[in-house]
């Protein structure tokens, strides 16, 4: 968060002193249409909503006018110094309003923020550190240190944040002049001196923010670093806290209830009994992909063996129904028959109500001969097919029936008669 103090003559800034504020009187100051947008705004002569900067999102809420009704605003930007408070609706300037901000979403980023302080805070203090990027979402915060951490400092410096909430130190604002601003040690993104709001969590952290803050760290809730990954030479932390953290452990608890109920592990236990679950999957799969090669093999040489009672001479399409196999058993069958038989292999697998999937193959040796894509072609115009491929091999579908079907190739096999 960059100390992005705006310099405004119009509006007094109520977030600057007090971050609890949700509810304030003012006035219209203006009131007028955004040219590139058309979307209304006005600008009051004081205000407690936030306007988007540096990395957060505007605080949202609404507008009461004298007369009792209540106006949306969607977004609060900052627009060469004046603090515009887009609407959904219209306001006559000079009116007197009374502004309410989501204080569900206010409080929940001043927890977030206010944590994302204090880690930050803790880093530089241990390490040496800078925060060089901060992005707020409605996810939670992702920042950026500027060197290397391990596991195990990541624990650390989690640890001690929430120890600091525990012990409910104060989050104090002050607005130092440019003397006392040099003479401060404290954190900032900006080589300035001027104008600078300084966020103090007492004992651990000074940084120059223009976003509202939490009155103690008591306020912040548990703090949850989620993730974190390397990032050009430093690190990348995804974290959460407050209300997020206490939804996200919500969450984690009942899906492990559930994981508990499936696998009747104990509380403390699901990550040991999912390990084993998936080593057994593992052998189950290997034991299935033993027992469906085995089966294909079976399979082909059935099929073979039937071709070599006819003498190997026949080379009209071999049709082979089999709903045992998925597709790349059927792939592995097609291969170990035309292995063996010159002529086309056509292999089917569905039913009459969802449809058949097939795989139309030849030998390599009869790719140029044996006209494979011009069979496959004529099967889908009188079956009701579609698919494609290679000289070699055609995978498809047809909505036919395996009526239909067996009547197409006892057709063929008259014509060739």
């Amino acid at each position: 968060m960059k100390n992005e103090r705006i310099k405004s003559d119009t509006t007094e800034l109520l977030y600057e002193t007090d971050g609890m504020i949700t509810e304030f009187e003012a006035a219209v100051y203006e009131a007028g249409e955004d040219p590139d947008t058309g979307k209304c705004y006005v600008i009051l002569d004081r205000t407690a909503f936030f306007p988007e900067g540096g990395g957060q999102l505007s605080d949202t809420g609404v507008i009461i006018t004298g007369d009792g009704k209540s106006i949306r605003v969607t977004d609060v930007q900052n627009v060469d110094g004046s603090v515009r408070h887009y609407i959904d609706g219209t306001i006559s300037a000079d009116e007197r309003i009374t502004g309410k901000i989501d204080a569900g979403q206010r409080f929940s980023r001043m927890q977030n923020h206010g944590a994302e302080h204090l880690l930050c805070g803790l880093i530089h203090r241990r390490f040496g550190y800078e925060n060089v990027g901060f992005h707020m979402s409605e996810e939670g915060v992702t920042f950026d240190v500027d060197g290397p951490l391990t596991e195990e400092d990541i624990r650390d410096i989690e640890r001690m944040a929430n120890e600091a909430v525990f012990k409910n130190v104060p989050v104090t604002v002050s607005f130092p002049t440019e003397e006392e601003a040099k003479r401060t040690e404290y954190r900032s993104k900006l080589d300035t001196y001027e104008d600078i709001r300084l966020v103090t969590i007492e004992g651990y952290d000074v940084c120059a923010c223009c976003a509202p803050h939490v009155a103690s760290t008591g306020q912040l809730g548990v703090i949850k670093i989620l993730s974190y990954m390397p990032h050009r030479g430093g690190m990348r932390l995804f974290m959460i806290a407050g209300m997020d953290a206490y939804n996200d452990y919500v969450y984690l608890h009942d899906s492990n209830a559930e994981i508990m109920e499936i696998l009747s592990a104990k509380r403390d236990r699901t990550a040991e009994f999912v390990r084993d679950f998936a080593d057994r999957q593992m052998l189950l799969k290997e034991e299935n992909r033993i027992l469906k090669s085995e089966l294909t093999s079976a399979v082909a040489e059935n099929v073979i063996e039937g071709i070599r009672g006819r003498g190997f001479t026949d080379h009209g399409p071999e049709v082979i129904w089999e709903n045992r196999l998925d597709e790349t058993g059927l792939r592995n069958l097609i291969n170990e028959c035309t292995g063996q038989y010159e002529g086309i292999v056509c292999a089917f697998s569905g039913n009459d109500n969802e449809g058949y999937r097939y795989i139309f193959a030849v030998c390599k040796n009869r790719a140029k001969t044996a006209g494979l894509r011009d069979f496959a072609d004529d099967f889908n115009r009188v079956c009701k097919g579609r698919g494609g491929g290679s000289d070699i091999m055609v995978f498809g579908s047809t909505s036919g029936t395996s009526g239909e079907i067996k009547a197409y190739f006892n057709e063929r096999a008259g014509q060739k008669e």
